[in-house]
């Protein structure tokens, strides 16, 4: 019996050798104090003073002929995020590498909603505001896809790709005047195929059930914005069973959420494992302001990850740990700088 078990538990070597370049690579990540205290530093100058870390104060020393102001010092947050995650990837192989290539596409998804979001508003984008993801990890091309003139364009672009499930929503987009059912079928597209890899790890279920309440995450924010909009719900009706198969609930949990009003909302997720996402909607639900909203979604989603994936510091989970706290620094540091530059006071500064 004993041994059994102890063969049972014997990790691969390209498992060890990843946690522990994890382990390794996670002492370079700034703690909470540490965004916390540039968060209150007095201007945008003094952020840039007192900004550690080697990857950034290199790169950002580095820039010639230009100010340093926000944009640019996202430029660099953006670069540091993205080069740390394909890292992984090259040094990575088997099943393990092909989670973290399923992981990374959320920079893609990222780069794509910027995308809609500008041709939806009839704005003009260039590939410097995308996230610089290397073209041997894209799907779509996106030094095209920014010069497109229209929704319909971006539509016709990502039809040949793995995203063509959501070519339906484009009409339901453009009567509704939002993006929000592109990307919530996106996302849908986006966390199925990580599920799917996500099932060929070892304790597969601690890591799906992690990636199902990040997903449930989402498919919240999509659903309240919408009813916020008092726009129709068609979109998640249409697509229930597929939501369905990404949360890991019943079609009828979801019809129950699409029905459910604004204030009774938050007690259909308490009653379930997604109880942690109830308290983080209520000050947006109230107020009915999405920014709000997604703001404490991802606060939440923070809080609630730390809980679960740092339990185990040896088990798979402490590598979501890492990959979810690389995107959390990329964010804060974006945050904050663009906040110093507009001069907002340290207490109005919410971190996620």
């Amino acid at each position: 019996m004993w041994r059994r078990e102890g063969i049972k538990m014997l990790k691969s070597s390209t498992y060890i050798y990843l946690v522990s370049r994890v382990h390794g690579l996670s002492t370079r990540l700034m703690s909470r104090g540490e965004l916390e205290s540039l968060s209150k530093t007095q201007n945008f100058a003094s952020f840039l003073e007192t900004l550690s870390g080697e990857e950034y104060v290199r790169r950002l020393s580095s820039i010639q002929g230009e100010e340093v102001d926000a944009r640019l010092a996202s430029r660099v947050f953006a670069d540091v995020y993205v080069d740390r995650l394909v890292h992984l990837v090259r040094i990575t192989s088997g099943k393990y590498r092909d989670f973290l290539l399923s992981f990374l596409k959320r920079v893609e998804i990222e780069n794509i909603k910027r995308v809609l979001r500008a041709k939806m508003g009839g704005r003009d984008i260039s590939v410097e505001v995308l996230l610089p993801l290397p073209r041997e990890f894209t799907s779509v091309n996106f030094n095209d896809l920014v010069n497109v003139k229209s929704l319909d364009d971006v539509q016709f672009h990502l039809t040949p790709t793995i995203y063509r499930g959501a070519s339906e929503a484009f009409q339901i987009a453009k009567n509704m005047v939002s993006t929000y059912p592109v990307e919530l079928i996106l996302e849908n597209i986006y966390f199925l195929n990580l599920l799917a890899s996500a099932s060929k790890l070892p304790s597969s279920k601690k890591v799906v059930d992690l990636i199902r309440n990040e997903y449930a995450s989402t498919v919240v924010f999509n659903i309240l914005a919408i009813k916020f909009l008092d726009a129709p719900l068609t979109i998640f009706e249409k697509y229930s069973r597929q939501i369905s198969k990404g949360m890991g609930v019943s079609s009828d949990y979801v019809n129950d959420l699409l029905r459910a009003r604004e204030d009774t909302f938050s007690s259909l997720l308490r009653a379930s494992r997604f109880a942690w996402i109830s308290a983080n909607i209520e000050d947006g639900i109230e107020s009915r302001d999405v920014a709000e909203l997604y703001n404490s979604i991802k606060r939440g989603f923070r809080i609630y990850y730390e809980s679960v994936s740092r339990r185990d510091p040896l088990g798979i989970t402490y590598l979501l740990w890492y990959l979810y706290t690389v995107e959390y620094e990329y964010l804060n540091l974006s945050l904050i700088a663009t906040a110093k530059e507009l001069g907002l006071k340290p207490e109005e500064i919410k971190l996620y």
